[in-house]
């Protein structure tokens, strides 16, 4: 038994080798149930074992990386493949060859001295099959340099497809490796002073080929994205727009070399978007540049200088200049708006609504006026998050429904006014989501999600009856108001942002929970918005 990079070989009948790795236990069902995998390796010879293992290693990680809906390790961020040049060919043989030789020197270090002749009869023989083979156009398949050849590819981060030159140069120089390990055996079991065959394989080249960097494997600018969102693990949503802002980047740069990315290449893609023009058929403003595209391509060019997959965050000091913004109005509803949206959702709703749509007219704009909670915390809510705690109603916001900005789940109390208006018996018997059906997709997926659509038709539906200021969010506008609210009717801070899901300012402030009495207490005080649209 023997084990190389973390998998077991195991020498069964003849001499075979059988890769074998545990299955963790959260994977097991993408392998069918298995508690481990074992692959019986198709050779006899340790050194194409070795290559054998990288297809079964990978093979491996591509299915556990599928079970947990992670990049597999080797697809994370060496995408990038390169054209060798001719040199760089050979110093890569003359690296293979070394070890090929000190692994040959331990074999001959064990045979004995009537095992000797039969070793230099047999190189004899394949010095004989060599030489007919090296000044071949084609290396035929019999030579056995294939894999060989795909060893080295894939080692190097390459890009030769079979059949070309290219691939054809290094196969006729893994020949010529192979001659000239098979002159140096012999040259060693008869005893005699060791004689380069071919100069490029001569002392002097391997004297050149120790004051040589090792040629670099080149980052691919595209390849930091998944490395990033593999180890960060953002939400769906930010997931779908930091792969969409990212590849614009990538698409304007032009080549996937993430080390040659300047300072300048940044500058350039700044004036660029700054030439574009957005959706509106206005150009973007500096907001949009700076806090969604420029962000992106900080923020993962950072990770990657983190990580050591660049040297430097060639983004981190380019800004672009803000214009203070023109501020017409207030961010939250006016009391005007707020009666208007409420009116509206009590009434029938028009058209041909699902019966879920029809809840989330009639309760989300109430339950984000006593909340204050963002709006798709609200429409992804589920009835099972209804309930009661320390005899207070409240609703449990969570990331186990949905996405929650904080990633951290919350109680927020009920005001009394929802309960009267029977907001509890929409909940009673039910399971699962409260204003969408999971089984009607509608296109809806992690990157935009049911719940997010919900929110969206909402946004539409207040416009639709009246409220069209666009300097007001239709649906966030009941954030900024529960804020002024809690102005107006004295609720410390800390509870505001215990209710809301904001984060603690300090860190004597993190310590410590609001109970959800307290927070109950300081939600009576808001009035009965019923009595403003009677």
């Amino acid at each position: 038994m023997k084990r190389i990079n973390g998998c077991t070989y195991l020498y069964g009948r003849g001499g075979s080798f059988v890769f074998r790795r545990s299955v963790p236990l959260d994977a097991r069902s993408e392998f069918g149930g298995r508690v481990e995998v074992q692959k019986v390796l198709p050779t006899k010879n340790l050194a194409e074992a070795r290559h054998c293992l990288a297809d079964a290693l990978r093979e491996f990680e591509a299915t556990l990386a599928m079970a947990r809906g992670t990049v597999a390790p080797i697809d994370r961020v060496y995408r990038q493949r390169s054209v060798p040049s001719l040199g760089d060919m050979e110093y890569v043989v003359r690296g293979w060859l070394t070890d090929r030789n000190a692994r040959f020197d331990q074999q001959i270090g064990v045979l004995k001295a009537d095992e000797e002749e039969s070793a230099l009869a047999d190189l004899s023989g394949q010095r004989a099959f060599l030489d007919k083979a090296a000044p071949a156009q084609t290396v035929k398949p019999s030579v056995g340099t294939d894999w060989i050849a795909q060893h080295l590819i894939e080692q190097s981060g390459w890009e030769i497809d079979t059949g070309t030159n290219a691939y054809r140069h290094l196969q006729r120089l893994i020949v010529r490796g192979q001659i000239e390990a098979n002159a140096r055996a012999q040259q060693l079991l008869s005893g005699e002073p060791g004689k380069a065959v071919d100069d490029r394989f001569s002392p002097d080249r391997y004297r050149m080929d120790s004051e040589r960097a090792p040629p670099k494997r080149q980052v691919s600018l595209k390849g930091l994205i998944d490395g990033y969102i593999t180890e960060r693990k953002p939400a769906a949503s930010t997931i779908k727009a930091y792969r969409g802002d990212y590849a614009k980047f990538c698409q304007f740069i032009g080549h996937d070399r993430a080390e040659d990315v300047s300072p300048s290449d940044i500058v350039r893609w700044k004036d660029e978007l700054q030439s574009r023009m957005g959706r509106d058929g206005q150009p973007l403003s500096p907001r949009t540049i700076g806090d969604k595209y420029l962000a992106v391509v900080k923020t993962v060019m950072r990770w990657a200088a983190d990580n050591h997959h660049i040297a430097t965050n060639p983004a981190e000091k380019v800004t672009i200049r803000r214009g203070k913004k023109v501020k017409l109005r207030e961010r939250d509803f006016t009391d005007a708006e707020a009666q208007t949206i409420l009116t509206a959702s009590l009434q029938s709703p028009g058209g041909k609504l699902t019966s879920q749509r029809a809840l989330a007219q009639r309760w989300v704009p109430w339950l984000c006026a006593y909340t204050g909670a963002r709006v798709n915390e609200i429409t992804q809510l589920r009835a099972e998050d209804v309930e009661r705690v320390d005899g207070v109603w409240v609703i449990r916001i969570t990331p186990e429904a949905g996405s929650v900005k904080t990633h951290e789940a919350r109680l927020v109390p009920l005001h009394q006014s929802l309960i009267e208006q029977g907001f509890l018996a929409i909940t009673k018997g039910k399971k699962g989501p409260l204003f969408f059906n999971p089984d009607n997709h509608r296109g809806g997926g992690d990157g935009n999600p049911q719940s997010k659509k919900t929110g969206e038709f909402l946004a539409r539906w207040v416009r639709s009856i009246g409220v069209t200021d666009p300097n007001v969010a239709p649906n966030h506008g009941w954030r900024h108001r529960f804020k002024t609210l809690c102005h107006t009717y004295g609720v410390p801070e800390g509870v505001q942002d215990a209710i809301q899901g904001h984060s603690q300012k300090t860190d004597g402030r993190r310590y410590g929970q609001t109970e959800v009495g307290v927070m109950a207490v300081e939600v009576a005080k808001f009035p009965d918005f019923r009595l403003a649209i009677r």
